[in-house]
């Protein structure tokens, strides 16, 4: 994302595992650089931080009832449409990549510790329209 966060990077607050709601910024979505998942970008809602999660698309042919892939010899392949909505409904985590005070060595992320679902979420792409979770 190009535009400046309203609100500075809190680097000084401790890392504290904390359900944060649900994010009142808009988050967009954008292809994986490998086109195998998508990147969900936006700012953290506690530590007002830069964060990026990419999120792997289910590999048709990985799986159980794969099998007919695997036996007709075919890759598998990435679903090709995005489901945004999804991304609504999934629990997000802090990725501002700032150590913040008190991290734990075990941390699963590196960063606040907060956790949110995302209101809205916005294309990267203009040809696909914003999805909000209702």
């Amino acid at each position: 994302m190009t535009e400046r966060p309203a609100t500075p990077h809190d680097l000084h607050s401790e890392y504290a595992e904390q359900d944060a709601g649900e994010a009142a910024g808009p988050f967009v979505w954008r292809a994986s650089p490998d086109g195998q998942g998508v990147v969900l970008e936006g700012n953290c809602p506690r530590c007002h931080g830069r964060t990026a999660t990419e999120i792997r698309r289910g590999l048709p042919g990985t799986g159980a009832k794969g099998i007919r892939d695997w036996l007709s010899g075919t890759p598998p392949r990435p679903a090709p449409a995005v489901d945004a909505a999804a991304l609504t409904r999934e629990r997000h985590f802090c990725e501002c990549g700032h150590p913040h005070p008190q991290l734990p060595a075990d941390a699963p992320f590196v960063g606040c510790g907060a956790s949110w679902r995302v209101a809205v979420v916005l294309p990267g792409d203009v040809d696909e329209p914003p999805v909000n979770a209702g």
